[in-house]
Order: structure tokens, then sequence, then C-alpha cells
């Protein structure tokens, strides 16, 4: 669980869009109406593979997708770069083209006989504090100056900036919807997000006897990373007054779940407060009345925390 709660965006959005039904709602109002109109959707599928930066995996997810055109056999290719950083990036586009060329290259290695580069949509998909405000031009980048002259590369991506979405707005299939309900939560947690999360959530078909994605799990355990302690105990509340409706294990589940991440989160506090005495100069006998931890307990709860942000 340690990997799952410390790259929670990339965990569920990998699940929710690896769906080709989910992605191809997602995709379609996003798209630019020209684009869309163009491609055969039914021929929507997943590559393999991951094109950004080992370095930036925790704040980047990337999902290519490859899908015919509706005038021919030919395909293109659609890149979903997702942002997790919570402030807009200028420099986006040069690691975008950066991504791409990387596609390109991965496709020589493919088929070396290819005598024309396959066509790719690169969309930035964005969810954070403030709204993005940088160009969507490649030459923006350049000083004006030098802008017009040859050799400078023309580039731009599609951008899907939810930072000013209100919950209500949110479109797709199911998981879609909340997925996108969640990430807003996560950067924006005032939003009243809770009830239509836990009704969402409620409508999420199990897995069967077969095995498969467990989207309840996902969605719970990104909400346990991306929520403090207190609202994932308002959450369980809420999910209390829904659950019913289809069945207790959804509820003994969460529950599980969410008091995991409440104990979690109260170590965290733990040592929070104890650091804070300790700056400012109480002694470890006066730490231990106050707070019923004494030095070795506290260097076990400061190892657990440790190990959690690993």
């Amino acid at each position: 669980m340690a990997d799952e709660i410390h790259h929670p965006h990339d965990l569920m959005v990998r699940a929710v869009l690896s769906d080709v039904t989910e992605a191809a709602s997602f995709l379609q109002v996003h798209l630019p109406d020209e684009v869309s109109r163009e491609l055969n959707w039914t021929t929507l599928r997943l590559a393999e593979g991951s094109f950004v930066d080992e370095d930036l995996r925790g704040s980047e997810a990337d999902l290519l997708y490859e899908v015919e055109r509706v005038s021919s056999q030919d395909a293109i290719w659609l890149y979903i770069l997702i942002e997790h950083q919570s402030t807009p990036d200028p420099w986006m586009r040069f690691r975008l083209l950066k991504y791409c060329c990387r596609i390109w290259d991965q496709s020589f290695r493919d088929k070396p006989e290819q005598r024309a580069l396959r066509a790719i949509v690169p969309l930035v998909f964005y969810q954070g504090e403030r709204r993005w405000t940088y160009s969507r031009e490649f030459v923006d980048l350049f000083a004006e100056s030098v802008r017009d002259w040859p050799g400078v590369p023309r580039f731009a991506h599609e951008l899907i900036d939810q930072s000013g979405m209100r919950p209500e707005e949110v479109q797709g299939e199911l998981k879609v919807r909340l997925m996108q309900l969640v990430m807003l939560a996560a950067y924006h947690p005032t939003l009243a997000w809770m009830e239509q999360a836990a009704r969402w959530l409620g409508s999420l078909s199990s897995p069967g006897p077969g095995g498969g994605i467990d989207y309840v799990r996902i969605f719970v355990l990104y909400i346990l990373a991306t929520q403090e302690p207190e609202a994932a105990l308002s959450f369980r509340e809420v999910l209390q007054r829904h659950v019913p409706e289809v069945g207790e294990d959804l509820m003994t589940y969460a529950q599980e779940l969410l008091n995991e991440g409440q104990a979690k989160g109260e170590i965290k506090a733990e040592v929070r407060i104890i650091e804070n005495l300790l700056r400012e100069g109480m002694a470890w006998e006066a730490i231990e009345r106050v707070t019923g931890i004494d030095e070795a307990r506290f260097e076990t709860l400061k190892r657990q925390v440790d190990a959690m942000e690993s």
C-alpha cells in the first residue's frame, strides 16, 4: 500500500484512463471538434510505455493512445501528459516536445521501414491550485526577436485546465467523472465534493469472480492520500449515508482504509507536535508528562513516518 499512497495520482489516472471507453469519453470532450470528428473512436487503444523523465514520475503521468482516422486506415497518436504540480510550469512545452520525440524514436525502433512520421496530438491535463496562464506555443519560449527565424520549431499542445472547474461541470463516463472530482478536491479541498463522490462510488461495480481492477480501492486510496485526516473522517460519515443503497461490503472496506489513513495522520500529528515542543526547548521529562510519549517511543514514531513517506 505504501507505493499506492506515494504515487496516488499516477495510480488513479492510469487505472481509469486505461479503460478505453472511459478514455474516449474524456478525450472527445476536450479535443478540438475538427480533430475529434476525424477519428474513429471505436478503434482507440492504449499503447504501452511511459515517456516522462524518471525524476518527474511523482509529479507527471502520461498515456499514449493509437486511433485510426475516419477517412483512412492511417492511425495517429493521442498523448496525454497529466500534470500533478499545484502550479503551472512554463517549461511544460519543452518537456512535452521532448516526450513526443521519444515516441517517434520508439516508433522507429518498432518500424524502421516507415517513410513518414505519424501525427501526435499532445494534450496537457492540468488540475492545480491556480489557472494555467502560460502560452501553449513552443515558439514563445524563445526571445521575441528570433521567433520568426528559420529553424525555430513550431509546436503547440492542447490544454485541459480544470483548476477552476466546479464539481457539477465534470463530464465523461462514471469513472472519468469521479477521477476529475477527487482531483479537484485534492487541490481545492473546500469544494463541496463528498456527497457526489459517495454517490458515484456507490454506483461502481465490484470486480467479478475473475478479478479485475478494484476501482473503489483506488479512489478511496487517492482520497486518503490527498485529504487531511479530518476530511477523511468526514467522508466516512458521508459514505455511511449512501452505502446502504449498494451493500455493506463497500462501507466495511472503505472504513478499513479510512481508519488506516486516520491512524497514519495521528502518528504524523504526534511527531509534529513533539518536534515543535523540542524546538521550543521543552525537556523530555515535560514532553512525556504532556504527551505520554517518551524519547524511545518518539524515535519509533519518526521511523514510522519516514517509512510512510518513502
